[in-house]
């Protein structure tokens, strides 16, 4: 009967899923690293060398995983509402015949259309073809090391004065902040914040709906930071 299935064991196992879900990401961050590092130090011209078609096909199988994980978790939560409405006969097969619903229309085309997975192409793009994708500031001046040297573009939030990590955009001026730096000046000044850029003409209080996320801007300020490690790290070397 539904009343003596043992819910918090279920739950239990789906605190572990998650972990596993942590570590997945982990391994796709991980690999995104080294697929960088391999176009940047090993000089990769063709986007289909070996190496990173190996890298692309590490990061599928985790956008594999991440998605049957997702996927197995949420025919769990479908079985637990039907045994709380009435009694199930057989668990096991009910989460089967759930889970065979939710995969029916799986292809692996549609792993490539992954976040993580369009980031990991994205960022591969970025450093074969420096002059593509970058801000509508920013143009490629010199070549220092091997590596495309941009324009300064302005990364720092206009509210917190630090570098911004994830940065987000008004859509009604244009101006750039840091997400969590522009969320705190929202909170604070209670539904009547504006733009904190000197200047800007526009009044009207941020709302969360006027803000999207630039990847664009983050992949430059990431590419930005990756060169000046680089840099220093060819510094300390020389020393």
């Amino acid at each position: 009967m539904a009343d003596t299935v043992s819910f918090p064991v279920v739950d239990q196992a789906i605190n572990t899923l998650k972990k596993v879900n942590e570590y997945i990401n982990a391994g796709m961050d991980t690999t995104i690293d080294v697929a960088q590092d391999l176009v940047e130090n090993d000089k990769v011209t063709e986007v289909s060398s070996k190496k990173v078609m190996d890298l692309r096909n590490i990061m599928l199988d985790f956008t594999r995983m991440d998605r049957d994980l997702q996927q197995f978790r949420a025919a769990v939560e479908l079985v637990k509402r039907q045994c709380k409405k009435g009694a199930v006969e057989d668990m096991e097969e009910l989460l089967d015949e759930k889970l065979a619903e939710i995969q029916a229309e799986n292809t692996d085309e549609e792993l490539k259309q992954d976040e993580k997975y369009t980031d990991f192409e994205q960022k591969i793009r970025d450093i074969l073809h420096p002059e593509e994708g970058l801000p509508s500031q920013a143009q490629p001046t010199q070549v220092d090391d091997d590596i495309a040297v941009m324009q300064e573009v302005n990364t720092k939030c206009p509210y917190t004065g630090k570098e911004m990590t994830h940065p987000v955009r008004n859509i009604h001026c244009g101006h750039h902040y840091e997400k969590e730096g522009i969320t705190q000046l929202m909170k604070n000044r209670k539904g009547r914040a504006k733009c904190p850029v000197g200047g800007c003409v526009n009044d009207k209080p941020i709302t969360a709906s006027d803000l999207e996320d630039d990847k664009e801007l983050k992949r430059y300020i990431e590419r930005k930071n990756r060169q000046a490690t680089k840099r220093q790290k060819h510094a300390a070397i020389m020393v």
